[in-house]
């Protein structure tokens, strides 16, 4: 049987032209969004383009030229994205590597491609490798683009390829999955019309962007539909859950491993409460009422995974069908597709009108599948790649008349939903959706003398599948050494985790001596051989996600690893208050531990804090900050206050007159006033001299005593909409709340003299000015209060009027990388200039 859907598919152009008309279409949205330091940076899709061009520019200038490779090892953040489109747009192959990849599997792929320069990242695990050829700093891309021009137009059709994607493996041969504009294009149109997303999605992207799954639904798709993606900076359950609720994310793509994961940490939870009871019964009602009644149900669980998570699309494993279930009785939709890398990589997918957990769902349009006589399932379309790089044997043996054979076994229902009943190929197929070549770990294994012969099989163990080793060896108690060292030299996902030593002299064979796994594999299940463990210290990773408290010290200060000693304090490592602030939000962003500044100081040593998160007795809640001042009946009540009390005792007490408020138009969306301080009024005085659209969504920064204060406390933000900020001690909390109000599009105004002197002179700003200019990205506009006369008394002038001249100065904008005294400086001169 054969589904055909060709005709439904229309002309595709090239990614470049995808990129291009997303610009123009949705222009200032936000397209990618990351927290880097207090708040979240934005790149919308017309800054996407933009810089994406300046990458385009920038290997240009280097010498590359169409058609050359570039590699791309890094993790997933918006400078990932800025550097694969820079490909695109010179002509340049792109060759993503997975962070986890075995140092042998990056070796061979750099071999395979022989590229002329490589995107690489602090954190990239590349151990001892160098490859020989230009290396671009992923962490300082846009500072290294930014004075590049426009790219020179480059010249290609959709047949040009953009990138080649590796298999997994390390001692085996890699196949280059090779993937055209046409493709990647073409994919985008027809999974688009199963899926079509909106602008008002907001995508958590965990997944790799160096797998297609990630690329295409995770990338592509998104960016097609008009929505932001957010990167999150670690992968720590605590930071993700945080950036969940932060974001308000509504999709995410997630592997069934951890759908599986996420559901019996649910469940666990509830078996702690002891309402195992309640659980089943609601998740019983649950199916029987409409999608919102049941996120009401479940309003608790929602609220763990940010309150907005109403989609999932799980791929790269199957899902079961009763964790399919469980997922939508909570109210949450679970969408399945089938895909290989070769089809870039969607074949087909389900519907948001009609999910199944049963079936891999319908062709996509534009994409024919039909079940050959063996039962393979055989995909033909614009998204197939055209073959594997430098390798026209394999691609021949890829495809049979123009059909690219899958190795799959499927077949279809009579309403058109293909069914998958089997792996033709060995590969096995985890329940992270990584795959794992046998022939990759079997060649491993048997470069050990002490190995006669070795088969690697998947093995099913409840919910996933075991990378289980049949061994023949000269001497079976050797077993578990051999296992661990061979551990050694494999990816993560490759080791071996159960071992059986085979009783016979050779395993059964075909007639072309090729072993017969499925006989092999029913005689482990069956227990005719003896069956152990593989050892828990090889079944490791070699490395987490997350950095050590060293590594940490290591990028705050730029210092060799070697002088960051356990009992060195954060003083002598040249740590101050702001170098304090920045260790511990990287340590909370990379490590999920909060640790409170109260406990932390300039004789705290690298062990207090390794000690510290490790116990985790420093842990804490993020202080809470009052947002009431921002909600709209207040906004209502404080217009009227100020219209009705503030401004007219402004207008009693000094006469005013402003300059340059002509740049308060001159920028967009929300920017930081910095003033000087030099009256009691200077709050009312800045207000009045704002027209209305600065003001209407101003917050002013306030000493944090002052809130101690509960009359203050509720005056401060109904009258001026102050919010507390601490210049000590919690430095961070307060960060961490201005950036809030920055990410909400609110204006701060602040005072970086960090204190009031009437009359002046002005005092010199406080380090922390640089900080917020360059942290918040955001511009900054100086302000000066000049006093042409004193009113008397200085605190109320209403016996003497006085005269005040407020000085809106033009706009400042730093660039990414600034160092924060410099910006401090800049800032503070610009101020004193007025």
């Amino acid at each position: 049987m054969a589904v055909s859907t060709s005709a439904q598919l229309a002309q595709t152009g090239t990614l470049t032209d995808f990129i291009e008309d997303l610009a123009a279409k949705y222009d200032s949205r936000p397209a990618l969004l990351m927290k880097l330091g207090f708040r979240y940076q934005r790149w919308s899709y017309a800054r996407l383009w933009e810089q994406s061009g300046r990458v385009a520019s920038l290997l240009q200038q280097m010498g590359l030229a169409r058609g050359d490779r570039v590699l791309i090892w890094g993790p997933n953040s918006p400078q990932w994205v800025l550097a694969f489109f820079g490909c695109v747009r010179a002509g340049v192959i792109a060759v993503p590597l997975d962070m986890r990849s075995a140092e042998d599997f990056v070796r061979t792929v750099a071999a395979k491609t022989d590229p002329k320069a490589a995107f690489i990242s602090r954190v990239t695990p590349r151990g001892d490798i160098e490859f020989g050829v230009p290396e671009l700093s992923l962490d300082d891309l846009e500072v290294l683009c930014i004075d590049q021009p426009p790219p020179e137009p480059v010249e290609f059709d959709e047949t040009d390829l953009v990138e080649i994607i590796f298999t997994s493996g390390t001692t085996g041969d890699p196949k280059g999955v090779m993937l055209t504009h046409r493709n990647l294009a073409s994919n985008v149109v027809s999974a688009s019309q199963f899926v079509s997303g909106k602008p008002s999605d907001r995508l958590l992207s965990i997944l790799p962007l160096s797998h297609m799954f990630e690329q295409m639904g995770g990338l592509l798709l998104p960016l097609q539909a008009g929505a932001n993606i957010t990167y999150a900076t670690s992968y720590q359950p605590s930071v993700l859950f945080k950036t969940m609720k932060e974001r308000k994310v509504t999709l995410m793509l997630l592997v069934p491993q951890i759908l599986d994961l996420f559901m019996k940490g649910i469940e666990r939870e509830v078996s702690r409460q002891g309402k195992e009871g309640f659980w089943r019964l609601a998740m019983t009602v649950a199916a029987r009422v409409p999608m919102p009644v049941r996120r009401r149900i479940f309003r608790k669980v929602h609220g763990q995974l940010g309150g907005a998570l109403d989609l999932i699309i799980a791929g790269g494993a199957p899902l079961s069908p009763e964790l399919g279930a469980k997922w939508e009785a909570l109210g949450v939709t679970v969408l399945q597709g089938y895909g290989a890398t070769e089809a870039s990589p969607g074949i087909t997918f389900h519907t948001l009108e009609n999910p199944r957990y049963d079936s891999a769902g319908r062709p996509l349009p534009g994409v024919d599948v039909k079940i050959a006589d063996d039962g393979e399932v055989l995909v033909r379309g614009p998204n197939i790649t055209p073959g594997y790089w430098e390798a026209p044997d394999r691609t021949a043996e890829a495809f049979v008349d123009g059909w690219y054979r899958t190795g799959d076994q499927g077949s279809f229902d009579e309403d058109g939903y293909l069914h998958l009943s089997g792996r033709k190929k060995d590969m096995i197929v985890l329940s992270s959706g990584q795959n794992v070549y046998p022939e990759d770990v079997e060649a491993t294994l048997n470069k050990h003398a002490e190995v006669v012969d070795a088969v690697v099989v998947g093995l099913p163990r409840e919910s996933d599948v075991e990378v289980h080793a049949v061994l023949i060896l000269e001497d079976p108690l050797q077993a578990q050494q051999i296992v661990a060292r061979v551990n050694d030299q494999l990816a993560s996902h490759q080791r071996i985790r159960g071992h059986t030593v085979w009783a016979g002299e050779d395993f059964p064979r075909t007639h072309t001596m090729k072993v017969k796994k499925g006989l092999v594999l029913d005689s482990i299940t069956q227990n005719d051989a003896e069956t152990e463990t593989a050892p828990a210290s090889s079944a490791q990773p070699r490395q987490t996600s997350a950095r050590g408290v060293t590594a940490l010290i290591v990028e705050v200060t730029g210092l060799p690893p070697a002088q960051v000693a356990p009992d060195r304090s954060l003083e002598s490592l040249d740590l101050d208050s702001l170098g304090r602030v920045a260790l511990l939000s990287a340590i909370e962003a990379e490590l999920g531990v909060y640790v409170d500044e109260a406990l932390v100081g300039p004789h705290t040593t690298v062990r207090n804090i390794e000690d510290m998160v490790a116990s985790s007795s420093a842990n804490g809640a993020m202080p809470r900050f009052p947002s009431w001042g921002m909600s709209l009946w207040c906004r209502l009540v404080r217009g009227a206050l100020q219209r009705t009390m503030v401004f007219p005792i402004v207008f009693s007490a000094y006469r005013l007159k402003v300059t340059g408020a002509e740049n308060l138009s001159a920028v967009e969306g929300p920017v930081l006033f910095a003033a000087n301080h030099t009256l009691h009024l200077d709050n009312g005085i800045i207000l009045r001299a704002m027209p209305f659209s600065s003001r209407r969504r101003l917050a002013i920064a306030a000493s944090d005593h002052m809130f101690a204060n509960r009359i203050q406390g509720l005056s401060i933000p109904l009258l001026g909409n102050g919010f507390p900020f601490s210049k000590e001690g919690n430095v961070r909390a307060s960060l961490e709340n201005l950036g809030r109000i920055l990410d909400n599009g609110w204006s701060v105004l602040i005072y970086p003299e960090g204190e009031l002197t009437v009359g002046g002179p002005m005092k010199p700003f406080l380090s922390g000015t640089g900080l917020l200019a360059v942290g918040g990205q955001v511009s900054v506009i100086p302000v000066h209060l000049r006093i042409d006369r004193f009113g008397k008394p200085s605190y109320l002038p209403l016996l003497r009027r006085g005269r005040v001249e407020v000085r809106f100065g033009e706009p400042i904008t730093f660039a990414p990388g600034t160092a924060y005294d410099e910006a401090t400086r800049t800032v503070e001169t610009a101020v004193a200039a007025l």
